[in-house]
């Protein structure tokens, strides 16, 4: 597989893939969808990083991010660093460490772009006063769980006691910016212990271990598009990864939904418009706090794009779409989770649900989901409880409302299909 070089802490690292030299992927399990954590992670987390991505602790921000561009790349006759803003990205994971990084640094300052730096950089960040507003943190390794074992090699540096030491340094030296981490499947699926290699301790504590060295975390797991994974593929694997990190990384830690936006592997599909919208949201419906796209494509003749978000219009269109959305629900998706809105559906799919409250108004958003048996997800009628026993539920975006009847909203739902209801 072509993959994409990245220098973390030193280290010579593999872009994110979801696929490691010499070993089987972990296969996703059939568990039942899980609330996400009441209330959930905060906004105001971010209050304590003055030079972070939303220092005020804003509401109003929900985080959009992309792996790892080149800002002063150049798709469709604009620098990439002022395309991405347009379609709703507001920061860069990376900076491709290579020779051309400065160049890459030119870029940043001339579009103004915004990213996490690379953890080597912090002195570099600091000094440059002048442009501290285009640094938001630092990504400290890509995938460490997998890449302590590529191949035959073991690499001392990504065990878990490593990686808190080096982002715990990165800490120290600049305790205004937080600290990134994106893990592997091994840490990101609920069957991801197996192939997992060289435990420092046990699974379980490598795996809280690595995700302490993270002030923001995410995992990928490109399930959409993955060559292997059969009648696995489907929406619910990527809320899965977030409901599986959250075990290891706890209620309070900005967990980001990571979703492909092109080909990720030099085998299997390349993700549709559908499916990414599907992807984004089972996410969020499993308790994201943001949203990283992977823009990297891989071929088997060797060839490869990175900015596959920007090269697809169908893809940039829906992207562009979904992240509109996402911040214009953003004040609602960053309330805290409240209880009292369970769901049913007529024929068994499972349905994810979020209640929120704001300013006396309640928000439910929910999403048919699938399962290993329904990798899919199927359309269904679904009923929703909700703690008011009467009324009309304005379905936002679709020009409709519902009624609240003895407690209860009945309405129908396409596979994965997401409703957002107010009342």
């Amino acid at each position: 597989m072509v993959r994409a070089l990245l220098a973390v802490l030193g280290l010579t690292l593999t872009a994110c893939t979801a696929t490691a030299v010499s070993h089987p992927q972990p296969d996703p399990e059939p568990d039942r969808v899980v609330a996400p954590a009441l209330a959930g992670p905060s906004v105001d987390y971010y209050k304590k990083w003055a030079n972070g991505p939303n220092p005020t602790g804003d509401p109003s921000v929900f985080p959009v991010n992309v792996w790892m561009q080149d800002p002063s790349g150049v798709e469709n006759g604009e620098k990439l660093g002022r395309a991405y803003p347009k379609i709703g990205v507001d920061f860069g994971i990376g900076l491709w460490e290579d020779q051309w990084w400065y160049l890459r640094q030119e870029g940043l300052y001339e579009t103004d772009w915004r990213v996490y730096a690379d953890g080597t950089r912090v002195d570099t960040v600091l000094a440059d006063t002048a442009h501290a507003r285009n640094y938001v943190g630092y990504l400290i390794a890509d995938e460490p769980d997998m890449n302590k074992v590529y191949g035959d090699v073991f690499n001392p540096d990504m065990q878990p006691s490593a990686i808190l030491k080096a982002s715990d340094a990165v800490r120290a030296k600049d305790p205004s910016r937080p600290t990134y981490l994106n893990f592997s499947p091994w840490m990101g699926t609920p069957t991801g212990e197996i192939g997992y290699g060289y435990i420092e301790e046990s699974y379980e504590k490598d795996m809280r271990k690595y995700c302490s060295a993270a002030d923001i975390a995410s995992a990928d797991y490109y399930a959409w598009t993955h060559p292997d994974r059969g009648d696995t593929v489907g929406a619910y694997s990527y809320g899965q990864v977030i409901d599986t990190m959250r075990k290891w990384c706890g209620p309070d830690k900005p967990l980001y939904g990571f979703v492909e936006t092109g080909h990720p592997h030099t085998h299997g599909e390349i993700i549709n418009a559908d499916q990414l919208e599907s992807a984004v949201w089972n996410t969020i419906l499993h308790g994201a706090t943001g949203i990283n796209y992977f823009a990297h494509s891989f071929y088997t003749e060797g060839k490869g794009e990175y900015s596959s978000v920007l090269t697809r219009p169908e893809i940039m269109a829906r992207v562009t779409a979904v992240n509109a959305r996402l911040k214009s629900l953003a004040r609602v998706l960053n309330a805290p989770n409240q209880p009292g809105a369970p769901a049913v559906s007529d024929n068994g799919i499972p349905v994810s649900v979020l209640h929120k409250e704001i300013g006396g108004d309640r928000w439910v958003l929910a999403q048919t989901d699938g399962t290993k048996q329904d990798p899919r997800s199927r359309a269904a009628k679904v009923t929703l409880s909700v703690p008011v026993e009467s009324g009309t539920a304005t379905v936002v975006d679709e020009n409709r409302t519902v009624p609240i009847v003895d407690g209860k909203i009945v309405d129908d739902f396409g596979p994965y299909q997401v409703h957002v209801y107010r009342f």
